[in-house]
């Protein structure tokens, strides 16, 4: 798969709410749920940012600023 086949990072992230729940992320990314959880029970481990991870009324999300800057960290080529 070539580079310029990949969606422009902003594009992505352009049309997502400001958090999302755990089982979209998973969904979005080609994750499991179980993935995602792992990351917000080990954080440190995992080296997942801080901040990452939010809880609202008992409900877990996830901030789609800090996962976009998380996600082109890891793949330069996003940018």
């Amino acid at each position: 798969r070539s580079t310029d086949m990949l969606p422009e990072i902003d594009l992505f992230f352009e049309n997502l709410p400001k958090a999302l729940r755990p089982e979209r992320v998973a969904s979005i990314l080609g994750l499991s749920i179980k993935t995602i959880y792992d990351w917000h029970y080990r954080q440190r481990e995992r080296r997942v940012p801080l901040g990452l991870f939010v809880k609202f009324n008992r409900s877990l999300f996830l901030r789609t600023d800090i996962l976009k800057q998380w996600i082109t960290s890891q793949n330069p080529s996003l940018t």
